[in-house]
């Protein structure tokens, strides 16, 4: 998926070290009378070359980069963000948790509402949305109703929540239920085609989180169990080669029900509560 997001958007699906079945991640180009470029993800130098063509396109009609925006700190999101800044001499922004957690310099801390003025009436506001990572940003067009996702929800495959990487899954429903209400128009995930019902998605999104929830209680309802012991049937919707990448999101919900007293965790077995 490659294209034209709004008039003065611009949409590149660049090859990364990602998660299958996504191949790409999404860059994405938006512009007023300076450029911003969210998500220099790729690693590979043709990909790199396709993004810089981009960008000369665009500097060649007087709009120099002012800033490269990074949505969290994951590899197949930040690949080409050291060298992209020295290459067109714009400061690298990022939330102060991401910053903690990669070996890019980050020049500019973003924290929820802050703005990328762009000029020419075209901004981009920061919406901190953890829950995937701990330094998640949203940056949002609102103007034109568009905001690019990063790895909030996803156009092709799933989003993981791993506690092993500061994951967060009561967090990351209440991103999604906040973002809900923005009432966007559209949302450029960070992997797979652009979302045309950003509301619809997003209540996917939580009612599939809350599904899966109700099948850890479910399954502990009858007496104290493992992590191991529940998840065939938690995920029995999903093959056994995805269990270990199960096994992650399984403790995430653990985790929240943990932190809102409805399961107790004793050693390796696991209590629902009340």
């Amino acid at each position: 998926m490659e294209g034209e997001g709004a008039p003065n958007h611009r949409i590149l699906a660049l090859r990364t070290p990602t998660l299958p079945p996504a191949t790409t991640t999404n860059t994405w180009l938006v512009w007023g009378e300076r450029v911003a470029v969210v998500e220099p993800a790729t690693p590979y130098e043709d990909e790199q070359r396709r993004l810089l063509d981009a960008i000369e396109a665009l500097r060649s009609e007087g709009r120099p980069v002012a800033a490269i925006l990074l949505t969290h700190h994951h590899a197949d999101h930040v690949g080409f963000a050291r060298a992209l800044a020295e290459r067109v001499g714009a400061p690298v922004a990022a939330h102060r948790a991401t910053a903690e957690r990669i070996d890019v310099p980050v020049d500019l801390l973003l924290g929820d509402g802050d703005v990328v003025d762009l000029g020419g009436g075209v901004r981009l506001d920061a919406v901190w949305t953890p829950g995937h990572a701990p330094g998640h940003l949203l940056f949002v067009d609102r103007a034109r109703g568009i905001a690019h996702a990063g790895d909030l929800v996803a156009g092709e495959g799933t989003i993981l929540v791993d506690p092993d990487d500061d994951g967060d899954m009561g967090a990351y429903l209440a991103s999604l239920r906040r973002v809900r209400q923005m009432g966007l128009e559209r949302l450029v995930p960070a992997h797979g085609p652009v979302q045309d019902d950003p509301a619809g998605l997003l209540d996917h999104y939580v009612t599939h989180r809350l599904m899966r929830e109700r099948k850890v209680t479910d399954a502990l309802a009858a007496r104290p169990r493992t992590l191991d012991e529940i998840l065939p049937e938690v995920y029995d919707d999903v093959p056994r080669a995805l269990y270990p990448l199960a096994r992650r999101s399984l403790r995430a919900h653990v985790d929240k029900l943990a932190a809102e007293g409805r399961v107790a965790v004793r050693g390796d077995h696991l209590r629902l509560e009340g």
